[in-house]
């Protein structure tokens, strides 16, 4: 049966000469993809590609739309609010093609959504298999059930109608109450091996989530070759460590230490340390040992247990390493890890070291140790390097207040350095209240987009805090400013009315107002 509800006027006029498929895909890629109007001119083009475009176009359409699955739901959910507002036409007859097909399925008539998926049924097609898949979570019980009966059938004839979209989209509504299903059917054929094109599909799809599912189904089937190359190339995080661990246990368990080894001298630190962890369970922690100066510090933590098992000093190996002309970062952290108050010369001897990340390490080593040197850290904050600025910054934090405020100031109104500037605001915000309250204006005006919003948001937040309220019992701050330095915060303000708000700054000369009755 052929239906689908159109509207009498087209929801957004066509720009004369646009392609609607090419509309449709700059619909689907825009910022504005999830708010209301743009998923009307959305559904708009997806019609015009279906009633004026071939069969291709339209399954291009459904393709594109559904390679973001986050907005198909969002598409569903608008096309149930709109088609059942009362002002709407009375649903017609057409002629079905795909995309009137896939979008009546959407539609707020239980009646109108249940011939749908049978008509998806009659007519597979990858393209509408997302479509399909969520209505399985439908919450009225006759379309629910025929979908869901439906989708069972159809995987079990064609397995590759599987598509990574179909995949994604169950995998999201699998949190919806009734949604379970379509994530257990589509599991079902990686479970069984129905077919290897399906597994090789899905662990190559764009999505990590997908390969994550195709991976958790298919991993003891895998082969070592193909579990480590996931392991060293894939993208996703996840993936890797999972395809580690499944490479890792099959090698353990028939003896092969040297692709352990391979794994081992991964780039990545979730494999590194899954692949060390099988070395010492073959029995060769002196292969683990030599990763004490690593830069993760879980795989310096497994190597250490191995320097344990084998004789090995932890401490002395780190204490040597860092007076080495080229030490490594992970040697500077081992120190700090393994040594005390004993080895503050050493790490003190870093803070000259030419190598950025070797300074930082060693700043970031003194600071757990709570030995940081305040007029060595106070001579980092000028340091070539944005990173040694920022871990300087954080060491200084304790000794904010004995820091000179001269140099803070110049630093909140570097010309030239963000860091350096992000490292004055959170030097100076530490300080008094006062003190607080005018950097934080002061930077609410920088021209770094992020210091910028800080200091707004800081400001407002410190302004707020100096107005009684009648339903609050807690007591109020106050600035204690003299006139000059009330008069000073005051002007700085107004300069900022562009990004302060006037309540704000009401709110402002309010709290500086003189108490009447005060000297």
């Amino acid at each position: 049966m052929n239906f689908f509800l159109r509207r009498q006027q087209p929801l957004s006029p066509p720009s004369p000469g646009a392609d609607a498929l090419e509309r449709v895909r700059l619909l689907v890629a825009g910022e504005r993809a999830a708010d209301g109007s743009a998923l009307e001119e959305l559904t708009a083009a997806l019609l015009e590609v279906g009633s004026t475009g071939s069969a291709e176009d339209s399954f291009e359409a459904l393709r594109t739309l559904t390679e973001r699955p986050v907005l198909l739901l969002r598409l569903d959910a608008f096309i149930r609010r709109e088609w059942w507002h009362p002002t709407c036409p009375t649903p017609r007859p057409v002629e079905a093609d795909p995309v009137a097909l896939a979008l009546a399925a959407s539609h707020a008539d239980g009646r109108i959504r249940e011939r749908a998926v049978r008509r998806m049924l009659d007519q597979p097609h990858p393209g509408t298999m997302p479509f399909l898949v969520l209505r399985t979570s439908d919450w009225v019980r006759q379309v629910r059930d025929a979908a869901s009966a439906g989708l069972a059938v159809l995987l079990h004839g064609d397995p590759l109608l599987a598509t990574p979209a179909t995949v994604r989209t169950a995998l999201l509504i699998n949190r919806r109450q009734r949604g379970a299903f379509a994530h257990g059917q589509l599991l079902v054929p990686l479970l069984t091996g129905s077919t290897t094109a399906l597994t090789g599909t899905l662990l190559a799809a764009p999505e990590a989530p997908v390969r994550r599912f195709a991976l958790d189904a298919v991993a003891h089937r895998l082969g070592l070759r193909d579990l480590a190359a996931l392991a060293e190339r894939d993208s996703d995080r996840r993936v890797r460590a999972r395809a580690a661990e499944a490479a890792a246990r099959q090698a353990v368990w028939t003896d092969q230490a040297e692709l352990l080894r391979r794994l081992a001298r991964s780039r990545h630190a979730e494999v590194r340390v899954t692949a060390l962890t099988g070395l010492m369970r073959t029995g060769s922690p002196q292969s683990v040992v030599a990763y004490l100066d690593d830069p993760s510090a879980q795989v310096r933590a497994l190597a250490r247990e191995a320097a344990r098992r084998t004789g090995t000093d932890p401490l002395t190996h780190y204490q040597a390493a860092v007076r080495a002309d080229d030490p490594q970062v992970g040697a500077v952290a081992g120190l700090a890890e393994t040594g005390g108050r004993a080895d503050v010369p050493l790490l003190d001897a870093l803070l000259d070291n030419p190598a950025p990340q070797v300074r930082v390490h060693a700043l970031r080593a003194l600071r757990s140790l709570d030995v940081v040197p305040v007029p060595r850290g106070t001579a980092l904050l000028q340091d070539d390097s944005a990173a040694v600025v920022k871990e300087a910054a954080a060491a200084l934090v304790p000794s904010a207040t004995r820091l000179p405020a001269d140099l803070l100031w110049d630093m909140l109104t570097d010309p030239q350095r963000p860091a350096v500037r992000r490292a004055g605001y959170r030097l100076l915000s530490r300080r008094d209240r006062l003190t607080a309250l005018r950097a934080a204006v002061l930077a609410s005006g920088d021209t770094h987009p992020r210091l910028a919003a800080q200091g707004r948001t800081d400001a407002t937040t410190r302004i707020r805090e100096l107005t009684p309220h009648p339903w609050l019992t807690r007591p109020v701050p106050t600035l204690d400013a003299d006139p000059a330095q009330a008069a000073e915060l005051l002007t700085l303000a107004e300069e900022r009315r562009t990004v302060l708000t006037e309540d704000v700054i009401q709110l402002l000369r309010d709290a500086l107002r003189p108490v009447p009755g005060s000297r």
